[in-house]
C-alpha cells in the first residue's frame, strides 16, 4: 500500500478498495478510471486479489453464456438434407 488515505465510500481504514471503490473502477470508461483508484490497485496485492477473484463476475456479458438455439441446428439438419436430396436429383438427371 502507498500513503495512508482517509475513510470514505470507496476506500476502508487501511485504504484498500471497497465493494463500492471497485463498483468505481468496473463502471469507469476505459483509460478513465479514478486515477488514485487505479494507483493503488496496481500496487496492493490485496486489491488485486478480490479484484480478481470479485470481479470475474462484475461483467454480465461475459459471464452469461447464450443458450445453444435448437431451432438453428434443425435448420441447418433440413438444409443439408434438402441439399443433399437436390444432388442426388440432379446426378439421377445428368446421366
Amino acid at each position: 500500500m502507498t500513503s495512508a488515505r482517509p475513510v470514505g465510500a470507496l476506500v476502508d481504514s487501511r485504504g484498500c478498495l471497497t465493494s463500492a471503490g471497485f463498483a468505481a473502477l468496473a463502471g469507469a470508461p476505459v483509460g478513465r478510471a479514478p486515477a488514485d483508484l487505479a494507483g493503488h490497485v496496481a500496487g496492493c496485492p490485496r486489491c488485486q486479489q478480490r479484484m480478481l477473484v470479485e470481479g470475474a463476475g462484475s461483467h454480465p456479458a461475459q459471464a452469461r453464456r447464450r443458450q445453444p438455439r435448437l431451432w438453428l441446428g434443425v435448420a441447418v439438419g433440413l438444409a443439408a438434407l434438402l441439399l443433399a436430396v437436390a444432388a442426388l436429383v440432379l446426378a439421377a438427371r445428368l446421366r
